[in-house]
């Protein structure tokens, strides 16, 4: 008999003990299961919140151009005169405002491929020194690092800025030279 007290002892023992090991398992998978969901929560509010992102940047992206004169490249359009048709800076700035574009205006690689795979000729570019001013800067407003230009005697008629085999150099705004609009 003292045999069966002990087993029953270990019996009624070990079952609180599994019942206690049941609670305990179940709060975890009930922590668990609050962790997981708040995960997937997070997770839903990040994938919304990017491609609310995505959908912004890519209403900026133009996705085709207004004609077929205008070149894409990558995302932005491009309008390059012919060789034959050349203006003074003020006359080709102009004409790209009647074109609902700017001459163009060199922020980055996309701009920087295109021009080393599409212009191989003198062009005018949206950069000049404004009147009373000094800075060499874009249309844009932004400045222009002036390490980059040619070494060129610089005259007080050089206040434009036009794009020659993939460099940047002075010249009068009164030259005639074809140019770029950009979208």
């Amino acid at each position: 008999m003292a045999g069966e007290i002990v087993y029953a002892d270990i019996k009624h023992t070990s079952s609180e003990h599994s019942s206690s090991l049941q609670r305990s398992d179940s709060q975890h998978h009930g922590i668990f299961l609050k962790v997981g969901c708040a995960m997937i929560i997070i997770l839903l509010v990040i994938v919304i919140v990017l491609s609310m992102l995505v959908s912004f940047d890519s209403s900026t992206v133009r996705t085709s151009c207004p004609t077929k004169d205008w070149r894409p490249h990558r995302g932005k359009c491009y309008w390059v005169a012919e060789n034959e048709n050349k203006k003074s800076w003020n006359e080709s700035k102009n004409d790209c405002v009647m074109k609902n574009a700017h001459l163009m205006v060199i922020r980055d690689f996309t701009d920087t491929t295109f021009l080393g795979q599409n212009v191989h000729d003198s062009f005018w570019v949206g950069l000049r020194i404004p009147p009373g001013g000094e800075l060499w800067t874009w249309l844009d407003n932004s400045t222009f690092d002036p390490q980059l230009f040619s070494n060129e005697r610089e005259t007080r008629s050089m206040k434009c800025a036009q794009l020659s085999s993939n460099k940047i150099v002075k010249a009068s705004c009164e030259k005639n030279y074809p140019w770029i609009c950009q979208l």
